[in-house]
């Protein structure tokens, strides 16, 4: 790209972030998500750290001023805002002792960003200023990995249990959506679905049209009514970690939230290490046996990693992007890496023009443009791309960066694409995609 198209597409991106910023922490986009989301935060810090550090690292440090006592962090902080579809009176988070004082939030958490962005935010700090800045934040990382090993991996494998598909970010995957059909779809979710009442049922919806989103581009109606209904049943346990792994009916552990704990962990070890601490021997031994457990996530007859089903132990064969995310978790052996890079350039499979399709496009759950079941997110190519880089694949990762970036500026900075024609889809001026974009096109990212 031309020095003056990339000075454009930076200006843009700057432009969206500006639009988004709501002072000290910022919105994914103005009309759909209209509160804080935690792993959006963390990727936009990410970007603004070129160009604005101080609000970069406001921007990594506001998440945890609703952190909650136990250590967890949740998805959503809630402003001012009224109409989000899913607000504070969903979620009813006071019932929990556990939830903070002063701040509404809801009762779950998205994938462990906070370790990254702290430590990309550092490395644009000099040698005093970032031990200033790991001295200010591990604690309060550490206390969320903590959380994790404490109250969501009882089989000690470090591999945490998930509770609810938006807890992945990725809130209709088809593996989580094929289980909640199976396993956990709430009475009302089914009465709808028998009497077929769907169609009525859409024009109370508050996340399509009236926030200027098709609702063919979102999560089928029917699966969100039924992840409403599981967080009122995670409501009616008060967020009980110890009830909900032993009686909720939806416990998953998934393969690209387990691979970007794994990875924080060691970018944890890496701020430690940096002011003399030492990390507790939970994260230790976490550390030891979680790249070990991940293997129990591949299957050696279809090549691939998939998310496995804690009720009945079994795999959930249903193939996604996230099969490559053990790229992000570490260094894998180079044969696995050859696979996996294979894999994504399969015309049958991930290998569309614009990479890297959510679900394949010979699954049949593939729908180019809705939400996560196919289409291309900036956040997970900047995800592998950096995975691949550490795996050696230095031309996979910057063809990667390349293709995405193209997409971007061929489509804008929206929410996610087509893999096939880069067409716009989900929100528009999508906070973490600016971010990223902006990241993606810095020499030194």
């Amino acid at each position: 790209m031309a020095h003056t198209d990339t000075q454009i597409l930076i200006e843009q991106a700057k432009s969206v972030l500006r639009k988004n910023d709501m002072g000290g922490w910022s919105r994914p986009d103005p009309g759909l998500y209209i509160h804080q989301w935690l792993w959006d935060s963390f990727f936009i810090a990410i970007g603004q750290r070129h160009y604005d550090i101080e609000r970069a690292k406001a921007e990594a440090r506001s998440p945890f001023r609703a952190q909650w006592k136990n250590g967890m962090l949740p998805h959503i902080i809630f402003g001012d805002a009224d109409g989000y579809h899913a607000g504070p009176e969903l979620w009813h988070c006071e019932r929990s002792p556990m939830a903070p004082d002063n701040f509404q939030t809801s009762g779950v958490t998205q994938p462990p960003m906070a370790a990254e962005a702290v430590v990309r935010v550092g490395q644009k700090l000099t040698a005093k200023e970032r031990k200033e800045w790991y001295h200010e934040m591990y604690p309060r990382v550490l206390a969320y990995h903590q959380w994790f090993y404490r109250e969501r991996c009882p089989r000690g494998d470090g591999l945490p249990v998930i509770v609810l598909s938006w807890e992945t970010g990725m809130d209709n995957t088809p593996p989580w959506m094929h289980i909640m059909h199976q396993f956990a779809m709430g009475l009302r979710a089914q009465l709808i679905q028998q009497a077929n009442f769907t169609s009525i049922m859409e024009r109370f919806r508050k996340d399509t049209e009236d926030v200027g989103v098709p609702a063919e581009e979102r999560i089928s109606t029917i699966d969100l009514y039924a992840v409403y209904d599981l967080i009122k049943a995670l409501r009616k346990y008060k967020y009980d970690s110890e009830k909900i792994i032993s009686e909720h009916r939806l416990r998953i552990v998934d393969v690209a939230f387990s691979c970007i704990l794994i990875r924080a962990n060691e970018l944890l070890k890496e701020m430690a290490d940096e002011i003399g601490e030492e990390l507790p021997d939970d994260i230790k031994h976490a550390m030891h046996v979680a790249p070990h457990a991940l293997e129990t996530l591949w299957d050696s007859k279809t090549q691939q990693y998939y998310n496995r089903n804690v009720l009945t132990g079994k795999l959930v064969k249903i193939p996604t992007v996230s099969t490559f995310m053990p790229l992000y978790s570490g260094v894998l052996p180079k044969e696995r890496v050859k696979t996996l890079v294979a894999q994504m350039h399969d015309p049958k499979t991930f290998g569309t023009p614009f990479p890297i399709p959510t679900t394949p496009i010979n699954s049949s759950y593939f729908r180019p443009n809705r939400y996560w079941q196919g289409p291309t997110w900036v956040n997970m190519n900047w995800l592998l791309a950096d995975g691949l880089e550490r795996n050696g694949e230095r031309v996979e990762a910057k063809g990667l960066r390349d293709r995405t970036i193209d997409m971007v500026a061929r489509g804008g900075m929206y929410e996610y694409f087509s893999p096939m024609t880069a067409e716009p889809a989900g929100a528009k001026d999508f906070s973490w995609t600016a971010a990223l974009t902006i990241d993606m096109l810095s020499k030194d990212n």
